[in-house]
């Protein structure tokens, strides 16, 4: 590896290492990305809630009572006072089938917590593009700012010679205000990006930003590996075990209960019962709940196929986007030094009386358009990648 390229290569990783540090800052601080994981130990104890029988019940009563004293007493042998307990009992495969329900959602967080971080870092990645591009702008325009300022000591010595006008250093001058103006605007641009990367990482991070440097393009793509695509098919995992729940939702739920009635001056008497429900509606009832998880499933099955397509064509799109801008760049750097050459003889020419300072500056401001399209060109390549690296 030559001086050069070595050169190049830490330049280039002292940049991504600001970018990566970034990402890393955001990834444990987002708020939302953090609440994920509470809302993935939400369902994880919502299942184990879900294996467990349901509360028993306790009663006290008073039964039988006549209307002359209301109150048990021998001689109302019926009235007694009465301790009853009952317990609905589900059927084990029901509360497991159920809990793998709320286990599989919990793994469904998994997915959505990918999608949002994919998402997170696409938009901290292009809002770090366009804090680099304010710093691009700026030192554009100071060099701007340079090249006029020695224009207009050139303009004043021929000035004093007779050589130039005074509307020509005025009109010189004016530009000078001009681009401390866009300097101004260069500084807004980058406190907007920086104040929105604040809110994204979910707190301050010391950024120094850097040149613009062109990211290279990922070059494959598989649509089964895009995290929206993961996340409907862990969607489609949850609607196939709430179908599985559902085709044991009309098996009977048993009710178990037990009595004690204490009767005065007579023998106690004890009470036990069991029943369970009986699904006579079966078919206008249960059976609708397994049709309905199926109809969903297969729903799901569509946007599943929709979305595959939907990221397929959106990553060759801005593959091709990403191309056709390339190009552009190339084109448009090749034409900044071919500018730079004739403002070069421009200047020469200049100094010997044979040609006009607004030619010049007509020249300049041609190149100084061609380095803002540069800037911002290589800001919207950087900003597709991103945008592509999300979709993977």
């Amino acid at each position: 590896m030559t001086i050069v390229s070595l050169m190049l290569f830490l330049l280039s990783f002292g940049f991504s290492s600001e970018l990566n540090r970034l990402i890393d800052f955001a990834l444990a601080n987002n708020p939302k990305l953090k609440s994920y994981e509470n809302l993935k130990k939400a369902y994880i104890y919502r299942s184990k809630y879900s294996l467990t029988l349901p509360n028993p019940q306790v009663a006290l009563a008073l039964n039988n009572l006549d209307t002359e004293r209301f109150f048990p007493r021998k001689e109302n042998p019926m009235s007694s006072f009465g301790l009853y307990l009952a317990q609905k009992y589900v059927l084990p495969v029901k509360r497991k089938r159920q809990a793998e329900v709320f286990l599989k959602r919990a793994e469904e967080v998994s997915r959505m917590k990918e999608v949002y971080e994919k998402d997170l870092i696409r938009d901290i990645k292009v809002l770090y593009w366009e804090f680099a591009y304010s710093f691009e702008m700026e030192r554009i325009l100071n060099d701007i700012k340079k090249e006029i300022e020695s224009l207009i000591d050139i303009t004043e010595e021929k000035f004093r010679y007779g050589k130039a006008l005074l509307s020509d250093l005025i009109m010189l001058r004016v530009e000078v205000l001009k681009v401390e103006e866009k300097i101004a605007e260069a500084r807004r641009i980058r406190e907007v990006a920086l104040k929105k990367i604040y809110a994204l990482a979910g707190g301050e991070f010391p950024l120094k930003g850097e040149g613009l440097s062109l990211q290279p393009f990922p070059e494959e793509f598989d649509p089964e590996k895009n995290v929206r695509v993961r996340l409907t098919r862990e969607t489609l995992k949850v609607l196939e075990k709430e179908l599985e729940r559902a085709k044991v939702e009309h098996y009977p739920d048993l009710f178990l209960s037990a009595g004690y009635m204490i009767r005065p001056d007579i023998p106690d008497l004890v009470t036990f019962r069991v029943g369970a429900t009986i699904p006579v509606w079966y078919e206008s009832r249960e059976k609708m709940l397994v049709l309905e998880k199926r109809e969903r499933i297969s729903s799901k099955l569509l946007e599943l196929e929709d979305i595959k397509l939907k990221v397929t064509g959106d990553f060759e799109a801005l593959k091709a986007s990403y191309k056709i801008k390339k190009d552009i760049l190339s084109t448009v750097e090749k034409e900044i030094e071919e500018k730079k050459k004739e403002i070069e003889a421009l200047l020469i020419a200049y100094r010997y009386e044979r040609t006009d300072i607004r030619e010049i500056l007509r020249a300049y401001r041609i190149l100084w358009s061609l380095e803002f399209d540069r800037a911002r060109l290589l800001k919207e390549l950087n900003q597709t990648v991103a945008r592509a690296e999300a979709l993977q």
